[in-house]
This record gives C-alpha cells, structure tokens and sequence, in this order.
C-alpha cells in the first residue's frame, strides 16, 4: 500500500501536505549524536527538522516528518503545522534547549539563509506515531516529497 491510500483511509487528504525524510547533517554528527536516530528520543529530531536553510517549506506547510533509518526507510515521527519565522530569528524553545545547542550552533555557522519554523501538532494520526514505517523512494537526497507521491510505500504500521 502507498502512503497516500493510508491516509485517504484515515480521512486525511495527501494532496495537501509533504512528507519529509529528516536525516542528520554529517557536519553536525558528533560523539554524542551520530545519526538522527540519536535525536528520537525526546523528540529531538523534530526539533532538529524546524532548523532549515531557506524556507524549504515555504511559508507554512502540513508536514509529515519522518526520521531517516538505514535502507532509505522512513519512521514517523510527527505530523504538524511548519510556519516560518523571519530569516535568522530562532524560536526560544530551540535557543533554550540545551540538548539541540551544538546542532543549532552549527547550523547557524554553515547556514546561508537560516530559516527556523514554529510547529504546531495536527491531530488524526497519533497513534501512527514511531509505529508508521514507510520505503522513501530514490534518490534519498530528495527529502521533501508530496505526501501522494506512489513512490512512498508503507512497509509497517
């Protein structure tokens, strides 16, 4: 099944909103955060997601988050309401956060147009949550899809 036939059959419509396959920097792994899957826990990654160079998004954006596992898999992480702040100002839960202020750091010094956004949760598929896996299709370098795009597979719920 494809991802976008799930979520017509949950009532959501997929021609709405992006799927996105958040992967870590290789500039920002380190000892302690090798991967994106070191972020999970927490929520991180999600946090990690709203730090972009430009408005990759647009303006505002419906977006299904998925943290990247090996073999161009994607887990649900999140499904939430993108809206950018103006070029350069980061939002204070990001500035605050203690855990994230290396990734936002080094963001910002190799950033050309730091874009931060602010999330707001969009109900419906909760418990999807860390459960929905899906196949992201090639090239994985293209980590912004339209959510009905075929080539997005489920492979576990």
């Amino acid at each position: 099944m494809d991802l976008a036939s799930l979520l017509r059959a949950r009532g959501v419509d997929p021609a709405r909103l992006v799927a996105h396959r958040n992967t870590l920097d290789p500039r920002d792994a380190g000892a302690d955060c090798l991967s994106i899957a070191d972020l999970v826990p927490g929520g991180r990654d999600l946090v990690y997601e709203r730090m972009q160079n430009g408005r990759v998004f647009g303006g505002e954006a419906c977006v299904l988050s998925f943290a990247g596992e090996a073999g161009g898999r994607g887990r649900l992480s999140g499904f939430r309401r993108l809206v950018a702040r103006r070029p350069g100002i980061a939002p204070g839960d990001i500035v605050y956060d203690y855990d994230v202020a290396h990734l936002l750091h080094d963001f910002i010094s190799r950033a050309k147009r730091p874009t931060f956004y602010d999330a707001f949760d969009i109900g419906g598929l909760d418990d999807l949550t860390g459960r929905l896996v899906v196949q992201w299709p090639a090239p994985l370098m293209r980590r912004r899809r339209r959510a009905d795009d075929p080539g997005l597979i489920v492979i576990e719920t």
